[in-house]
């Protein structure tokens, strides 16, 4: 199967094949260069839009997946939150019937359920109040892309920024 590159290429020879043949004869009348390009053109122009065709339904195809892949991601996330919160309440059903009963482990041929002492953990009552030495302070530098953008399309030179336009390929 023939790749897009390959027929891109193709398509750029029989251009450069045509300009020298035409710089070869420049007596060639209109009719006749035309006649010459269609001829040359029309096979290779015809394979390199159905590849282009094939290609951009592929595109398609993959938005269209990646679409679903997005909707069956939120669909995850969605349970495994659940999962996680009926985790923690039956965790914490057991734990305190656990020890309403004064049954600190208990065990059978595929588990064991045992109470155990957690580390300490820092509660914070009231963060205002506490003092300087126990705060950290971080700085987070943001660039104002739309502030640079403005100054650059008024004409403004900003050291070390400059504008760039690029194209995309739109399928509908």
């Amino acid at each position: 199967m023939t790749k897009l590159y390959e027929i891109s290429n193709e398509y750029t020879s029989v251009i450069e094949a045509i300009e020298q043949l035409f710089e070869a004869h420049p007596d060639l009348d209109e009719a006749s260069k035309r006649a010459i390009i269609e001829e040359n053109l029309a096979g290779v122009q015809q394979s390199f839009d159905d590849k282009a065709f094939a290609i951009g339904g592929l595109i398609q195809n993959l938005k269209f997946e990646h679409g679903n892949v997005k909707e069956l991601q939120e669909r995850f996330t969605k349970r495994a939150k659940g999962l996680e919160k009926t985790i923690g309440q039956l965790s914490d059903y057991l734990l305190a019937q656990m020890q309403s009963v004064n049954r600190p482990k208990l065990a059978n041929a595929w588990l064991t359920l045992q109470i155990r002492t957690n580390p300490c953990r820092v509660i914070i009552e009231d963060e205002a109040l506490l003092g300087d030495e126990f705060k950290l302070r971080e700085t987070i530098i943001k660039i104002n892309k739309a502030a640079i953008g403005e100054q650059l399309k008024a004409g403004s030179a900003v050291p070390y920024a400059h504008l760039e336009q690029s194209q995309r390929l739109e399928i509908k």
